[in-house]
């Protein structure tokens, strides 16, 4: 009788047995053999596919300066895309672009585009049925809707002794309950500080300019009767170097990619400064989208859903509902 070892198994159960296991306790096994690493590949992209869409969660960005941290709201998030996901499908690729695969996966990011929700005319939010944000199970279409809100916008201003400013950017994964304004599951994504240089957003505001003095072509929707028009965003690949995106850590698992316009000075107006200091400076920011590395957000899933599964049921609530 011939010994029956791991690899007389046929690959579907191979993959059953691997399925179940979390992906931090996948990652050691791919080194095993060339059969386990395809099998756990396969495994790995159907994860990042799962949490690049994220049916059942949604992402809440709050981006504020820190005198703010009380008044500003925080944004949903629609999923946009993710660069590059689609190119892992094709099984019949030679075994050396199949050995990079798995690190090139950890380079993806997807994208998704902070919104803000609808006020209405008295200045107060707009409170709409559960289910309304885009990513939630109850959400009456699906995660990749064309996007449909307002663009969130800031204006950042910069004194003539200033260098630089500062914006608290905070990530979060919810997954919403079954009622209004509560989440069953809540994980901090990542958390940081943005330092808005001077320099910073005077090149990148001249960079936009000149970018969009090339655009033929401007593609523009009406966000609500009454409201201004909002610019839809080219879709372009996603460059890590990016001089636009403002990442919240050195390890570039989440950022932000901004446009910068110059608000004139009136020239009418009296200032008094010295020779050698700068003109105070102001600028309008857009939020364009929020960058996240796949990898990355499929970890902070994992963790949503253990929370999830770990919640008792009972809880008490403090807060002010109405």
């Amino acid at each position: 009788m011939s010994r029956c070892h791991l690899y007389n198994l046929p690959n579907e159960l191979l993959l059953h047995l691997f399925v179940p296991l979390p992906t931090p306790e996948l990652l050691p096994l791919t080194v095993l053999s060339h059969r386990i690493y395809n099998i756990i590949l396969r495994i790995l992209h159907n994860r990042l596919v799962a949490a690049a869409k994220l049916d059942s969660h949604s992402l809440l960005l709050e981006c504020y300066h820190p005198s703010a941290k009380l008044t500003e709201p925080p944004y949903f998030c629609a999923y946009r895309g993710t660069d590059g996901l689609s190119l892992y499908e094709n099984p019949s690729e030679p075994d050396r672009a199949i050995t990079a695969r798995l690190g090139e996966m950890r380079q993806m990011y997807s994208r998704f585009r902070p919104y803000r929700r609808e006020l209405e005319d008295g200045g107060r939010r707009v409170v709409r049925r559960p289910g309304d944000i885009p990513g939630s199970r109850t959400y009456p279409g699906t995660a990749q809707d064309k996007f449909k809100g307002e663009l969130v916008k800031q204006t950042v201003s910069l004194d003539g002794h200033e260098l630089f400013t500062q914006l608290v950017a905070q990530t979060n994964l919810v997954k919403v309950g079954p009622y209004n304004g509560l989440f069953s599951a809540f994980v901090d994504v990542e958390e940081g500080v943005l330092r808005v240089w001077r320099k910073w957003l005077s090149d990148t505001a001249a960079r936009d300019n000149s970018t969009s003095a090339d655009i033929q072509k401007e593609n523009v929707e009406e966000v609500g009767k009454g409201r201004e028009v909002v610019r839809e965003v080219v879709e372009e690949n996603l460059d890590p170097n990016d001089g636009r995106i403002l990442w919240v850590s050195k390890a570039k698992n989440t950022g932000i990619r901004f446009t910068v316009k110059e608000r004139k000075l009136r020239k009418d107006a009296p200032i008094l400064v010295r020779n050698d200091e700068d003109l105070p400076v102001s600028y309008d920011i857009e939020y364009d989208e929020l960058l996240i590395r796949t990898s990355y957000l499929l970890l902070m899933l994992e963790k949503s859903m253990v929370q999830d599964d770990n919640s008792s049921g009972k809880a008490v609530v403090f807060g002010s509902f109405g």
